[in-house]
């Protein structure tokens, strides 16, 4: 008859204390990383929705031959002053830049996230936008910075419009990794 013992085969304090220190040295090295890839998408999903908004805008006074506002929300029926708001998007055919009851809404931009920041830089510190039936804005011209939440400078995006209506993103034409405004200059988030 055989008698040996069967031991289990099992971790020492030591291997596992080995283990635990390199799993919190890859996440200390790993969440920062992450936490950066997280603001580029939150940047990329508001600065998307925000173009399809604008360009949603755009096309709807062409459609339609008729002026139509894209403005900040104070409700789902008045322009307000705060883009962290979200927007709204209707038709103004009265010329007021006021949506009455016989306005059509034809579109919300959703607020981006608490934390962020969204402004608008406009010809006339205007804080709307105002589409002609022709597509052209209501002179001005001008962008949108958007910063997430706990964002660096490198993580500003901008949208920039310009009175012909058309719409393009900022580029990093020094390659500093910091994109620029209309003029040239970097992008800077709120600290």
């Amino acid at each position: 008859m055989n008698n040996t013992v069967q031991t289990g085969r099992g971790y020492t304090t030591p291997e596992m204390i080995i283990v635990l220190a390199t799993l919190v040295i890859m996440a200390s090295i790993a969440l920062p990383s992450f936490a950066s890839v997280l603001r580029k998408a939150q940047s990329q999903t508001v600065i998307h929705n925000l173009a399809s908004t604008y360009q949603y805008a755009r096309s709807a006074a062409i459609s339609y031959r008729q002026p139509v506002v894209f403005c900040p929300r104070a409700s789902d029926s008045t322009c307000g002053s705060d883009w962290l708001q979200g927007g709204i998007v209707f038709m103004d055919p009265d010329n007021n830049r006021m949506r009455s009851e016989r306005e059509r809404l034809l579109a919300i931009f959703e607020p981006p996230p608490a934390g962020s920041s969204l402004q608008i830089r406009a010809a006339l510190n205007k804080r709307y936008l105002r589409f002609m039936s022709n597509g052209m804005l209501e002179n001005t011209a001008g962008s949108f910075v958007y910063c997430p939440p706990g964002a660096r400078d490198r993580d500003a995006r901008t949208l920039i419009f310009t009175r012909n209506g058309r719409l393009r993103t900022g580029t990093d034409m020094n390659s500093d990794g910091i994109l620029e405004n209309a003029e040239g200059q970097p992008l800077s988030c709120p600290s």
